[in-house]
């Protein structure tokens, strides 16, 4: 598991960890019996946000609650998992180029509540080896990046620069999930596994 060292009570998995929900969420700390409280996402590659208040399976690429007895999960395997956190409550978002192009990030910060507000996004496709064509490329402008004629997507970089401009806590991971064996890669292989992320109050 690995820890985000910019919200306390958040986790990223990994391989390693298993691909059982509950043993993954046990393995955080088996003394906060609170975690087993679930809400996931059957998700939905889209920018649908639920604003929950109790364990469950949302249709939804994102869930924010305040509520403290309850963990969000978000499942990824390229797709870029946002978790973010405010004094008053939590939000765990699925991020692909989809989410990206219908600007889920900006509708579920529109959606939170409270102030001190931090970012972190787990492992995901970088740069290094997320090509893309041209047909997806033209949605992203400034998120490019062009090396020897191939065209390659920085997921992060639209969150990246809103954080920046509005003065937010942020952390990115720079582990790829593709080239990185230790990460379950539908890119890489059409897996059918995910990590799992997760954040709770």
């Amino acid at each position: 598991m690995i820890e985000s060292s910019l919200i306390k009570k958040s986790y990223f998995s990994n391989k390693n960890d298993g691909t059982n929900l509950n043993d993954i969420v046990r393995s955080v700390n088996s003394s906060e019996s609170i975690l087993l409280n679930v809400a996931q996402m059957e998700q939905t590659h889209s920018s649908h946000i639920e604003q929950i208040e109790a364990e469950g399976i949302y249709f939804s690429d994102g869930i924010i609650t305040s509520k403290k007895n309850v963990s969000l999960v978000v499942q990824t395997a390229d797709c870029m998992p946002v978790l973010i956190e405010t004094d008053k409550c939590i939000a765990a978002l699925h991020i692909g180029w989809k989410g990206l192009k219908n600007n889920i990030f900006d509708l579920a910060i529109q959606k939170l509540t409270g102030e001190n507000m931090s970012v972190s996004i787990g492992p995901h496709a970088q740069s290094c080896c997320y090509e893309v064509q041209k047909d997806l490329a033209k949605f992203f402008p400034n998120e490019i990046i062009n090396r020897k004629g191939k065209l390659y997507l920085i997921l992060s970089n639209k969150i990246i620069e809103y954080c920046q401009l509005n003065n937010i806590n942020f952390q990115v991971s720079d582990i790829c999930t593709i080239c990185n064996n230790e990460f379950w890669s539908y890119r890489e292989n059409k897996t059918s596994e995910r990590q799992y992320s997760l954040i709770w109050i």
